[in-house]
């Protein structure tokens, strides 16, 4: 699956320069989570492709380092993911 993220600042410019990483994991336990890296591929839009290695419900969680250094972390769910 291809993930896209587009980042803005809170006046609504583009962050550019990031560093991303997708954490994927089941909402149920078992699995071992599934990790990937992004990519910019634009001013402030990161793209990933991540093999999420079963069908279901899978919970997101994607760390961010600005370029200066500071990190946040944003979860989201994908839900219903087909075989």
């Amino acid at each position: 699956m291809t993930i896209t993220l587009n980042i803005k600042d809170t006046s609504g410019a583009p962050v550019s320069g990031a560093r991303l990483n997708f954490e994927g994991n089941m909402s149920h336990a078992g699995m071992a989570p599934v990790f990937t890296d992004a990519r910019e591929t634009g001013p402030g839009r990161y793209q990933s492709v991540m093999e999420l290695s079963m069908a279901g419900d899978w919970n997101m969680t994607v760390h961010v380092t600005l370029s200066d250094g500071r990190k946040l972390d944003h979860e989201f769910e994908i839900k219903g993911v087909e075989p």
